[in-house]
């Protein structure tokens, strides 16, 4: 009887054993089969990506972009042509900016001010500056001639 048990139990062992090694194997298989699955759909949206780009690929080629530059004297007149663009755009902006930097700040009585009082801490006088450059002309007709002209003379008006 214990002989018969032992091997009872021994083949119930087995087949259990039996059971749980083929249900592992077929989580395997079933494992295997849906990523085989996911990488086929991968694959076709690959395939139809690939598709999709040649088609754009081929409509690129056609574009005029491509033939501009099949010619050396339209690539060095559009590049001519974009840098006297950026020239003209610079020497306007420039132009538009000094104006209104003039017209904003020749009536401005605070930079009057400021200017006044620089030129008041350096010892800076227009009208002293004026004086010698004058007294200097009268001292040397050369100069007054070289300067002024040879038919100039200097007054003392202001």
């Amino acid at each position: 009887m214990k002989n018969e048990k032992t091997t009872n139990d021994s083949s119930k062992k087995m087949k259990k054993q039996e059971i749980i090694y083929s249900a592992i194997v077929e989580k395997e298989l079933l494992h295997n089969w849906l990523v085989q699955r996911e990488q086929l759909k991968t694959l076709k949206e690959l395939n139809n990506t690939i598709k999709d780009l040649t088609e754009i690929l081929k409509v690129f080629e056609t574009h005029q972009f491509l033939e501009i530059h099949k010619h050396k004297w339209k690539i060095v007149l559009y590049n001519l042509s974009l840098w006297m663009l950026f020239a003209i755009g610079t020497v306007l902006w420039l132009l538009l900016l000094s104006w209104s930097t003039y017209h904003f700040f020749k009536d401005s009585t605070a930079l009057k001010d400021v200017i006044d009082s620089q030129l008041k801490i350096r010892q800076f006088s227009v009208q002293d500056i004026k004086e010698k450059v004058k007294s200097e002309l009268k001292k040397d007709p050369e100069i007054n001639s070289t300067i002024l002209g040879p038919n100039s003379n200097i007054s003392d008006s202001k």
